[in-house]
């Protein structure tokens, strides 16, 4: 074997995006009540595939407890190269 390392090519990637307190409360969540002694930094939004297809979930990142979950794309992050084309 020889001394280099080999590089493991990146797959696809989705950010968990952070969540803003104002974007809680519209969902419902009462800080407070709902996750003592959390903030809105351990909040995070992102895709998710499950038996029912692809949701995009806000999830408290502690406990991966959901406090929203809506229907997303069709195929998630894979975007086809005919979206967009009326034919």
């Amino acid at each position: 074997m020889s001394d280099q390392e080999t590089a493991v090519p990146q797959g696809i990637s989705v950010p968990r995006e952070q969540v803003s307190e104002e974007e809680l409360r519209s969902l419902g969540v009462d800080l407070a009540r709902d996750f003592p002694g959390s903030t809105a930094s351990d909040f995070r939004r992102y895709p998710v595939l499950s038996e029912g297809g692809w949701y995009l979930v806000v999830k408290h990142q502690k406990t991966l407890v959901s406090v929203a979950r809506e229907p997303w794309h069709l195929l998630g992050p894979i975007t086809l190269t005919s979206a967009g084309l009326d034919v």
